[in-house]
């Protein structure tokens, strides 16, 4: 293998072998088995899904294109996460949940099977300002989600599943406490509620019930 590769490297021009030596090294396979998400926690999880993926979901491409060493990309993290005291290690999380949705084109949640939305605080983020809950995997049928509030505030709700398929996006008045959503779904899906707000945000309770 490494003889073949010098024999590529001999024949190709000059003026490519910069870009070919970036590819290879950016997009190689053996960095892709390296990432695991066996150790990702929830609450990172709960963070990336919350603050990150929406802004990355236009990016699945099956191939990995981020360095965990970058500064930059550090930086990057702690200013939209809103915690500078991340350590080096829950970077590597997010690096390592980008990359799985990039190549896998799927949301990564820790025992999405098992996570039920009785223990909202779980799911909530540090800031009280958003949640990600999972909902496990919901038959095809209409749904009637009904979201009880603590706070007068404005925030978003969002549905989707685990492959980034949009069953709502709801903006939700300051005045409503008690506050209800009917969805939709065509075929069965491992399906999450996504919830941002400006300010913080606990909801004292959340049900969802499938409609006859």
């Amino acid at each position: 293998m490494y003889k073949l590769f010098q024999k590529v490297l001999y024949m190709v021009k000059p003026a490519y072998l910069s870009l070919i030596l970036t590819f290879f090294f950016t997009f190689s396979p053996v960095s892709a088995s390296s990432e695991k998400t066996e150790g990702i926690s929830t609450r990172s999880a709960v963070i990336f899904n919350t603050l990150c993926s929406k802004c990355h979901e236009g990016e699945c491409s099956g191939r990995l294109s981020f360095d965990t060493g970058s500064r930059t990309a550090g930086s990057h993290i702690r200013r939209y996460t809103g915690d500078s005291n991340l350590s080096k290690n829950k970077i590597k999380e997010f690096f390592t949940l980008l990359n799985h949705m990039k190549k896998e084109c799927t949301i990564y949640m820790p025992d999405t099977g098992k996570n039920k939305p009785e223990d909202l605080s779980r799911f909530m983020l540090p800031s009280s300002k958003g949640y990600f809950i999972p909902l496990g995997l919901l038959e095809s049928g209409t749904y009637r989600m009904e979201i009880k509030v603590k706070e007068d505030t404005h925030f978003q709700v969002e549905i989707l599943s685990d492959h980034f398929e949009h069953f709502l996006n709801q903006e939700v008045c300051p005045e409503k406490k008690n506050n209800a959503f009917q969805f939709t779904i065509d075929k069965p899906s491992t399906v999450f509620v996504r919830i941002k707000s400006r300010h913080p945000l606990h909801i004292v309770s959340l049900m969802v019930k499938k409609e006859k």
